[in-house]
């Protein structure tokens, strides 16, 4: 079973030591008599493993026990970054070792109360063993137990469970000889030869043995390889933890939690979300209450079942305490995923945490554990969860054939070229950002992702600032573009050349000035660069006007038939192709700024500055209605369900349909992402004659829509914050 007939909805309830032993059967009797029916514990290696060789599962046994008597699904979730004292005192050599070559030693954080963390290097062969033989216990102990529901095989992955997270190169890890000899064999399997090595680094080693691990900002190629063999290196110990329960419980599923980019990076944390999701059953996620989190893991799922495995409702800690969530925000952390087709919510966590730096935030209970306004809230949403549980299983929503470029590699380039993240990350953000607020169901697409027979399920693909790219990538690319695609880029498309590292000698890269009929003859920072002999820290992103030609309207100051809109970082000078068509300009220059060509059967659309990351910093309107313009005037690229406010609004509609053998119908989910109430019309692809709202307070009236996309108008009034749902048939 994963989810046939079952959507789990409770709390994390046990990281040991807490809750403390004489609190457990009240607690879960609690939990189950409010109608959850799921939690989590953790098993902790340096808890269960203390003594080398014993291993000790009494309290996770005792709590297995309370849930089964009270009709409670389990969910385990195996921790290893939490060492025992006697494996790092039997094995120093263990240790990680950073890039400014300090030693990552063994602690005690906020979220890892009992020390132990970060954990050994992961090319320790050793510890390797050793995690394999506590896994192996683990699944040994509790693999027929009737409470268990799944095995969550890492709890949120990253290189140093955030001891080394701060965007830095010195707190890359790790450095130690057993890396840099994974490394080397890891290079030598991509290369095959030194000679392709070399070529691609532009280095001149004699021999593997030489290679070094990059430490700084340099070039471009050594840092990828090695932020992605790092990469490579966490899903592969996922893989090897995977195998080990199958071996021994082919029964239950196997399933991974993370933490959405951009909060936990390529360069420090190493965690990408597509990779670990493939040899899952099931993917989990923190943090994922967002419309951009969730749209991002289910994307990386692939169609596999996705839970949110840790809302994180009551964030805080002992200097910060936290805020007191009302109905509206409850109904966020639950309702927004679930418009996407996540059903699966375990907060984080049950009690309010006692011990350590965290205490005495998170919890959905008072301390004594009591209970709370929201932990009521959460209760009647799961009511509402359960008594519409089948059909939200079957639910699907359609696809908008919109999908954004997600590219690992074009993440780790920009660190090595700028030192900071900002370009790549507000630029993806804010074009998921735009195409959300325009109503677009948004899928992101993997580089790796980037074939023939992929590419064919979508319309269009948005490459937010692609400036590290490669030839196979970009082949694939224009022959979809040839057969009808419609690409979108911003500025310095290619112009880092993943085959040798080395800069483009032409702008758009890789042929593409014949695909886009344009090509940039130079490109202006915002700021004016210190040409002096030291480093300087590009993060300048001012506002950049851009008069709209394809919209009708006027704006002070600007003659009729434009409008303004903001990009940033960069500004290009676009030498044009005679076809080409100009659909904004630089404002005090009247330069090309945005561009389109035709291009065989397809359209390739070209923005000669950063438009999405300037729209994730300002939320400028002009912005928002430039793409508009350029996605449904321009391009006829219409959203399945439109909202006729969203422009001014910021109300968002999903609809998802099912059908069973008893008749078919849909849910609609209406969330004014506004600081104003708003009356919206929401406009629907079917034909619809009953409406019946989830909440008493919401209310919702159907009328015939004639056409050619749009068969249903749906009007509704959603207060400003709010989520409504409404039951289609």
């Amino acid at each position: 079973m994963i989810q046939d007939t079952f959507i789990p909805f409770g709390f994390q309830y046990y990281r040991s030591p807490t809750p403390f032993k004489d609190q457990w059967e009240n607690d879960l009797r609690s939990i189950a008599e409010q109608g959850f029916n799921c939690v989590k514990y953790w098993v902790q290696w340096r808890s269960s493993g203390a003594k080398e060789g014993v291993y000790q599962f009494d309290d996770i046994q005792e709590l297995m026990d309370i849930a089964h008597r009270n009709g409670l699904k389990m969910v385990l979730n195996v921790i290893f970054d939490v060492a025992p004292a006697w494996f790092f005192r039997k094995y120093p050599d263990s240790k990680m070792i950073a890039a400014d070559g300090s030693i990552v030693e063994p602690r005690a954080i906020n979220c890892r109360q009992i020390g132990g963390a970060p954990g050994p290097c992961y090319h320790h062969d050793i510890a390797a063993k050793e995690k394999g033989k506590f896994l192996s216990e683990a699944v040994k102990a509790f693999k027929d137990h009737p409470a268990l529901w799944v095995w969550d095989l890492w709890n949120e992955p990253e290189l140093t469970t955030s001891i080394k997270r701060k965007l830095s190169f010195d707190n890359q890890v790790c450095y130690c000889d057993n890396s840099l000899l994974a490394f080397q064999a890891w290079l030598k399997n991509k290369y095959g030869t030194l000679t392709a090595f070399n070529e691609a680094w532009q280095r001149n080693y004699r021999a593997w043995e030489e290679v070094e691990a990059p430490r700084g900002q340099a070039v471009f190629n050594d840092l990828v390889d090695w932020r992605l063999f790092m990469s490579d290196t966490l899903t592969e110990e996922l893989r090897n933890r995977v195998d080990i329960v199958k071996e021994l419980d082919p029964v239950h599923p196997v399933m991974v939690h993370t933490v959405p980019a951009p909060i936990f990076n390529m360069i420090t944390a190493g965690s990408d979300d597509f990779k670990l999701a493939e040899p899952c059953d099931l993917m989990g996620n923190s943090l994922g209450s967002s419309a951009w989190s969730a749209d991002l893991l289910i994307s990386a799922a692939k169609g596999k079942p996705v839970i949110n495995s840790e809302i994180h409702a009551l964030p805080g800690n002992t200097a910060m305490k936290p805020g007191k969530p009302d109905l509206q925000e409850m109904k966020r952390h639950i309702l927004i995923p679930l418009a996407r087709g996540i059903a699966g919510y375990l907060f984080w966590q049950y009690r309010p945490e006692i011990l350590g730096q965290e205490a005495p935030a998170w919890g959905s209970v008072y301390l004594d554990g009591s209970p709370t306004p929201w932990y009521e809230d959460m209760g009647e949403l799961n009511r509402l969860i359960q008594a519409n549980k089948e059909e939200l299983l079957l639910a699907q929503r359609r696809s908008d054939g919109m999908a954004i470029l997600y590219s690992p590699q074009n993440q780790i380039a920009n660190f090595a070229a700028h030192d900071h993240l900002d370009t790549y990350n507000h630029s993806v953000q804010g074009v998921h950002k735009l195409l959300h607020e325009l109503n677009y169901n948004v899928e992101f697409l993997h580089e790796s992702d980037i074939t023939k027979e992929t590419l064919a399920k979508y319309r269009c693909l948005w490459m937010p600032y692609p400036l590290y790219l490669n030839q196979s990538m970009c082949d694939a690319l224009r022959q979809w573009v040839d057969q009808g695609g419609i690409l979108i880029s911003e500025c310095s498309f290619g112009a880092l050349q993943a085959e040798n590292g080395c800069h483009s000698y032409t702008v758009p890269g890789y042929g593409y000035d014949k695909v886009f009929g344009v090509r940039e003859s130079w490109i202006h920072s915002v700021e004016n660069l210190d040409h002096s002999y030291h480093q300087v820290a590009f993060a300048s992103s001012a506002a950049i006007p851009l008069r709209n030609m394809m919209a009708d309207g006027q704006e002070e100051g600007l003659a009729a038939g434009t409008r303004t809109a903001h990009g940033s970082y960069y500004i290009s000078d676009l030498e044009l192709e005679s076809h080409v068509k100009v659909l904004a300009e630089y404002s005090d220059s009247s330069l090309p700024a945005v561009t389109r060509a035709a291009y065989g059967s397809g359209h390739a659309v070209y923005i000669g500055t950063l438009l999405a990351a300037s729209y994730w910093q300002d939320s400028h309107t002009g912005t928002l209605q430039l793409v508009r313009d350029l996605l449904q005037s321009e391009l006829r690229l219409l959203p399945q369900v439109n909202v006729s406010v969203n422009v001014s609004g910021g109300v968002r509609a999903d609809l998802a349909k099912w059908e069973d053998k008893e008749g078919a119908g849909a849910f609609l989910y209406v969330h004014n992402e506004g600081q104003k109430a708003a009356s919206a019309v929401i406009m629907l692809p079917d034909v619809y004659t009953f409406v019946e709202p989830w909440f008493e307070d919401g209310s919702a009236t159907l009328r015939r829509d004639s056409s050619d996309l749009y068969k249903t108008c749906l009007d509704a009034y959603i207060e400003p914050g709010d989520v409504q749902v409404f039951r289609l048939s």
